[in-house]
């Protein structure tokens, strides 16, 4: 009877597991859908092999891409090799991690706004995914939460099914498969490789026109596009689909608010002036050093010479807002007036690129879970314990008194 119950419990958590993934594939593919790219498809030895390196993170509480030999829950160094490890036939592999969110959905998100990891979902070389997390149980640990997403191409993968017969005169691949003496010409990996990318749209635009429940705010990734800041606006991006184009020239990138006004404060990052050397000739991204505002919708205007040819791009997208009442703290000491179980937003503005909350002392019987490391959603006790509530996050100070 213990034994059955006991497997019953676990087909059920593969099943929920199971689900979550599914949710997060879906998510992610809604993302790119709109921006004009193919589904991925799901792979269960992405899959495997991104669970593997999730649990790894937890485990060992770091965060990145490579795993240490003889650690607890090694699998792979690399990626590709974790990759090989689980069943997966080819090393052409690119990997996004995260840690600490909630869900998928808001890893998903915060790996959007990262312009790096970004086009890491927007590549136009992918066709299927792998996604696995971790959660710990453990309090006040440096990480409680791993998200690992693992793309691959079937395309790709299917050559190393195959053996072909060394030819004079063709340029082989011995780094693709699993046996380094498995050669695989590369002409047929560029044709397969092109054949994924002919499925996507020849210009992918982030976030996507009409887009809306954007977040307003990118905090930091490793390696870090903008140096020297903790806190700045979401990245708009144009990207290039190399089936379709060789060349580029940008001409102009602007992003305006609501008001029509341009937004002047932004650094324009290309191949050419990309610090971690990250960035194709096909790849441009808008970064508005201060965070743009919630519940706004901004218009982004584009051009550029593609092959010669002029490219013009204008297109519309609104940020996140709330259903709570907003109040924006600029002040050192700031008093609100609330009601009993009444639900409000607390966004701290930054005074700077490097103004973001580390810690917050509140008066007992709040309820407050961080939306952003600017941003608090606070819930007032239905029962009046006191008349007002204190609230300190660095160095501001907010009172809420009982209306």
């Amino acid at each position: 009877m213990l034994r059955s119950i006991a497997f019953f419990l676990c087909t059920l958590f593969l099943l929920e597991a199971g689900e979550k993934q599914s949710s997060a594939i879906a998510y992610l593919n809604t993302i790119r859908q709109k921006a004009g790219l193919i589904k991925l498809r799901p792979d269960t030895a992405l899959r495997k092999a991104a669970q593997s390196h999730a649990k790894y993170l937890l485990i060992q509480q770091q965060y990145g891409h490579y795993e240490k030999k003889g650690r607890r829950g090694y699998t792979g160094k690399t990626p590709a090799d974790r990759a090989l490890y689980a069943g997966y036939l080819s090393r052409a592999v690119m990997e996004n991690v995260s840690v600490n969110a909630k869900n998928y959905h808001q890893s998903i998100d915060t790996l959007f706004a990262a312009i790096y990891h970004r086009f890491v979902f927007l590549n136009f070389n992918r066709n299927e995914i792998g996604v696995g997390s971790a959660f710990g149980k453990k309090k006040k640990r440096r990480i409680v939460s791993a998200f690992v997403y693992l793309m691959g191409s079937s395309e790709i993968s299917g050559l190393c099914k195959e053996y072909f017969e060394l030819e004079n005169g063709i340029f082989y691949m011995d780094d693709l498969c699993k046996d380094p003496a498995q050669m695989v010409p590369q002409y047929l990996y560029e044709a397969k490789r092109e054949a994924v990318r002919r499925k996507n749209a020849p210009i992918v635009l982030h976030p996507s026109p009409h887009a809306r429940d954007v977040l307003p705010v990118f905090y930091t990734e490793h390696p870090h596009p903008l140096p020297g800041s903790k806190v700045s606006g979401y990245p708009v991006s144009v990207q290039f689909n190399p089936a379709f184009y060789s060349s580029v020239k940008l001409k102009k990138f602007r992003l305006y608010d609501a008001g029509g006004r341009e937004i002047r404060k932004v650094k324009l990052l290309t191949h050419n002036n990309d610090v971690n050397h990250r960035f194709t000739p096909l790849q441009f991204a808008l970064m508005p050093l201060k965070r743009l505002d919630f519940a706004q919708t901004y218009r982004v205007a584009f051009e550029a010479v593609a092959d010669g040819k002029r490219i013009e791009k204008s297109w519309k997208f609104t940020t996140k807002g709330f259903k709570e009442k907003l109040y924006t703290i600029t002040k050192r000491k700031t008093t609100l007036k609330v009601k009993k179980g009444e639900k409000i937003v607390l966004f701290f503005k930054p005074k700077s690129n490097k103004d973001v909350l580390n810690c917050v002392n509140y008066t007992d019987k709040l309820h407050i879970t961080c939306y952003d490391q600017n941003t608090l959603r606070v819930r007032v006790p239905a029962n009046r314990y006191f008349s007002e509530y204190t609230l300190h996050a660095g160095n501001r100070r907010v009172i809420l008194k009982m209306d």
